[in-house]
């Protein structure tokens, strides 16, 4: 079983900024990933802060994953503030099959993010 949410940005976090941006590669490969129409993945790092309930700020760096033909990343320096576009997290079962009896059982959670893109915010200047 697995869902998919979508993140409303604004209501969610303080603010996000961008940190790095690499090519996704399979595990222990130097190949880059593609989509199923080809296109490239690309694992965009930010850190998102967002308040606690007890009003504090809290900061996780997340790693999102984007599909597309240029680095998504590329002229943006680290700490630019970012809008982050059709932003999504996905949760998905992790299970293991007993080899004795075929049975699978849940043993825990695989959590990821997604957009189909990034922009960088620009602040408006104080007259």
């Amino acid at each position: 079983m697995f869902t998919n949410f979508k993140i409303d940005q604004a209501n969610t976090f303080a603010g996000v900024a961008f940190l790095a941006c690499q090519p996704k590669t399979a595990f222990k490969s130097t190949v880059q990933e593609t989509t199923k129409e080809g296109v490239p993945r690309w694992e965009v790092q930010v850190v998102a802060s967002f308040k606690t309930p007890f009003g504090t700020l809290q900061n996780e760096v997340l790693k999102i994953g984007v599909a597309a033909h240029k680095d998504p990343g590329h002229g943006l320096m680290p700490y630019t503030p970012i809008a982050l576009g059709q932003f999504e997290v996905g949760v998905m079962e992790k299970t293991k099959k007993n080899p004795d009896t075929g049975e699978e059982r849940v043993i825990g959670l695989q959590v990821w993010y997604r957009a189909a893109g990034l922009q960088p915010l620009t602040s408006a200047k104080a007259a």
